[in-house]
């Protein structure tokens, strides 16, 4: 594993454990002064990949 995938683990699992684990709250998340907020979709999209 690269540095990248880890950040990329580490924003999603911030995200997700921030909404219990629920990819859609996350996908909708209105806290959009979190540093990661912009980061939320793209890395989860490119997860399930």
């Amino acid at each position: 594993m690269d540095e990248k995938d880890d950040m990329k683990k580490s924003i999603e699992k911030h995200c997700l454990e921030c909404w219990d684990d629920d990819e859609q709250k996350v996908i909708n998340c209105p806290y959009k002064n979190c540093p990661l907020w912009k980061y939320r979709i793209k890395e989860l999209k490119n997860s399930r990949k």
